[in-house]
């Protein structure tokens, strides 16, 4: 599958599921498009009892070890919990901006059946911005609470002169929709090892997801894991200059055996450059699993308005660029094609050579 397939077939995902607004704790009607598409093309999935979704290719060679892609299907929001006389009284969920707690921000309230019901904060009465929201809606128009709400932003748009996608979930999305393309494209590539796509919950209210999944066992012991996510714009992590291999976030540091993996297939991409940065602007799935003994590395797609953090305090759809969300799927389908295979990059099998010219040179002058 080449790269304009994967491309189209990421983009297609993307725009399904930023169609299908959620965040923590209400993944429900995103995990139920994973499952279809999934279903659609024959991958085996396994919904564990947090509801984290494992979707699996089985690989040629079941002892050794396979490569598994995560990303978790949440964004911050809010959740309506209660109807009272002054309105509706909610709570955020994640890491909204100040400004998204301000009186006056437009939000939708979005019921179990997909159901969308315009709102807007008008206060809130706890001493934390994130606590005992209150909402103005038409309560008759609510179905039960509680009930998911998110800001009132596009689901999703692409500029084709800018190349800039914008929508208010990128993060994680854009994750969830790669991996989709990368499972598509393995079951044309059969390979010694297994391919997993782990699509996990409540990530943004603190890696919840994740880290059961990682505690419980549910990828087999020594896969390799790579967490796919977008990441905030730093120096040397920018948008429009490729995508990023993570060497670690704000928590933790990666290790060099599942990163080989990517580097691997950096000559699968061809021109289009890719990016290498410890980013740690925050704390991705990769540290659940490497602190729980997988081998870990990340991808990441550098991020404009992150958590819908606009310039001068403003609401603002976030954006990724077309182009690394392109060379990412590319990137990450190279690595899946090489499950199993423990590979090397050339700068990793240059310096496991012993240098034995260099080596009698040094026995020789240390007489």
């Amino acid at each position: 599958m080449d790269r304009e397939q994967l491309t189209a077939i990421g983009l297609n995902h993307l725009a399904g599921m930023g169609a299908i607004p959620a965040t923590s704790y209400y993944e429900q009607p995103v995990a139920d498009y994973i499952l279809a598409q999934c279903a659609d093309i024959g991958v085996e999935t396994r919904v564990d009892r947090y509801g984290n979704i494992l979707a699996t290719r089985q690989g040629a060679d079941a002892p050794v070890d396979g490569i598994a892609f995560v990303a978790h299907m949440d964004h911050p929001g809010y959740e309506a919990l209660s109807a009272e006389d002054d309105g509706v009284h909610g709570r955020g969920l994640g890491g909204l901006p100040s400004q998204a707690y301000e009186s006056g921000v437009a939000v939708t309230f979005v019921g179990s059946d997909g159901s969308r019901v315009p709102g807007l904060i008008m206060g809130r009465a706890g001493a934390r911005s994130g606590d005992n929201l209150i909402f103005e809606v038409a309560q008759d128009r609510l179905g039960p609470l509680p009930c998911a709400i998110v800001l009132d932003l596009p689901d999703f748009d692409y500029d084709e002169q800018t190349k800039l996608i914008r929508m208010r979930a990128a993060d994680d999305l854009a994750g969830c929709a790669s991996i989709l393309a990368v499972m598509r494209s393995s079951m044309e590539s059969p390979t010694s090892g297994s391919v997993y796509g782990l699509f996990t919950r409540a990530e943004e209210v603190g890696l919840v997801g994740a880290r059961l999944a990682a505690a419980d066992g549910l990828l087999p012991a020594g896969t390799n894991v790579v967490s796919v996510e977008t990441s905030s714009i730093l120096p040397g992590a920018e948008i429009g200059r490729g995508p990023v291999v993570r060497t670690g976030d704000r928590m933790t540091t990666f290790g060099f055996e599942a990163e080989e993996y990517l580097a691997a297939a950096l000559s699968g991409v061809g021109d289009f450059p890719v990016q290498r940065q410890l980013m740690q602007a925050g704390t991705c799935e990769g540290t659940a699993f490497a602190r729980n003994g997988y081998p870990t590395t990340g991808l990441a797609y550098p991020l404009g308005a992150w958590h819908n953090n606009g310039p001068d305090s403003t609401i603002r759809p976030e954006f990724i660029h077309h182009d690394d969300f392109a060379t990412g799927i590319a990137l990450l389908a190279g690595a899946a094609a090489l499950a199993g295979t423990n590979p090397s990059s050339a700068a990793g099998a240059r310096i496991r050579e012993r240098p034995e010219d260099e080596e009698r040179r040094l026995l020789d002058s240390a007489g």
